[in-house]
């Protein structure tokens, strides 16, 4: 599945940002509020570190109120320009933070830092017309391409993909009242304009929900058969956390809270774990990705996702168990891609891919691990079907 990463602002738009104004703050304890509600043009977007469910962010004397979703993510449009105080209510807590700066046209991306019961910015935010978002919430509305997801306006004629699970679908095919994940940019507007969306329900009736939770690795015990039904060593673990089952596979993304990108093999108990993916009916998650506290250990590997053209089809006979197995070694968008009896193979349809199917010319979608030898060990190879 694309996953459009955050873009980092260049020094140079950085130092622009900064030097219209924006990213000042302040504690703030007892402020005083307008004796009207203002209105204006910013719109401000962010991430609470140390979020807690329930908790929702408005701005001091406005009407503005939003959710801040599973993740941390909140958006809010129609800021009053210059200095606005941010109020973070819920679970307990009544924190503010003043953030200064805004802009009318502009989108002010920041962090907050929720601690004890305060609130304080983590690092300078920065301004943009435009800034990459993502944010889960339940589908209020919809009418052809235009959405209402929390409460969010969300644009979605120009959406690449729309995903239930594994399976590609259309956007016709959303529900409203089912909760949704969105990836997009945010506009200077307020408006999402979406690059992706993904359903958190399966749709199939079996109950199946979209989660993400925080707590200790309480066990982490070895499944026998690996997601082909080769014998596993360990490689795809089932842990409980938090005193729940979480089942890891192929497709599960696992790394540090620094970014290290690791193996499912190499979570230990006792430490301290976000999980995001799917409840089952039997209570146990299958776990889409996963988080883990800590740094890493500079092996090199690094994990990888791209799309690209099927410039080439090179087959091997045995996988990496000894099994009799045709996996293909390929080259996309000129990167070579090794596969082995544990790579998983679909059609973009979600349906199971005999890889001595894939043809050059082919579109194909490769997440994996990339080597210090330059070529990428594929976990899943997923090709749009024909």
């Amino acid at each position: 599945m694309l996953r459009t990463p955050f873009v980092r602002l260049s020094l140079v738009a950085l130092a622009a940002a900064l030097a219209a104004g924006c990213g000042g703050s302040s504690a703030v304890t007892g402020p005083e509020e307008p004796s009207a509600p203002a209105r204006g043009n910013a719109v401000v977007q962010g991430t609470v570190v140390g979020t807690r469910s329930g908790l929702q962010v408005g701005v001091v004397g406005t009407a503005l109120v939003a959710p801040v979703d599973d993740e941390g993510q909140f958006a809010l449009a129609g800021v009053p320009s210059g200095t606005a105080t941010l109020k973070f209510e819920g679970a307990g807590l009544d924190a503010r933070v003043s953030v200064s700066g805004l802009q009318d046209g502009q989108v002010t991306s920041l962090t907050v830092q929720l601690s004890g019961g305060s609130a304080q910015l983590a690092g300078t935010p920065t301004c943009s017309p435009t800034a990459e978002t993502f944010f889960s919430g339940i589908l209020e509305s919809m009418a052809q391409t235009k959405l209402v997801v929390a409460g969010r306006q969300v644009d979605a004629s120009q959406v690449q993909k729309v995903w239930r699970g594994d399976r590609r679908i259309q956007l016709a095919d959303l529900q409203v009242g089912e909760k949704v994940k969105v990836w997009g940019t945010l506009t200077g507007s307020g408006v999402v304009l979406a690059v992706e969306i993904m359903a958190l329900t399966t749709g199939s009736g079996n109950g199946e929900t979209w989660v993400v939770f925080s707590g200790k690795v309480e066990a982490v015990k070895s499944s026998s058969l690996d997601v082909v039904e080769h014998p596993n060593t360990g490689t795809y673990p089932v842990l409980v956390v938090a005193g729940r089952t979480v089942r890891t596979t192929a497709e599960t993304k696992v790394k540090l809270s620094d970014g290290t990108v690791i193996s499912a093999s190499q979570i230990a108990v006792g430490q301290t774990a976000t999980v995001e993916g799917w409840k089952t009916s039997d209570g146990s998650v299958r776990a889409a990705k996963i988080v883990v506290e800590g740094t890493g250990s500079g092996t090199g590997d690094t994990w990888v996702t791209f799309s690209g053209r099927v410039d080439s089809v090179a087959f091997d006979a045995l996988d990496v168990h000894g099994n009799p197995y045709v996996t293909p070694t390929l080259v996309v968008a000129g990167c070579k891609v090794k596969t082995d009896g544990s790579t998983l193979f679909k059609w973009s349809d979600g349906t199971t891919l005999d890889p001595s199917k894939i043809v050059v010319g082919d579109q194909a979608y490769v997440e994996g691990w990339k080597k210090p030898e330059g070529y990428v060990l594929a976990t899943k190879v997923k090709v749009d079907k024909r």
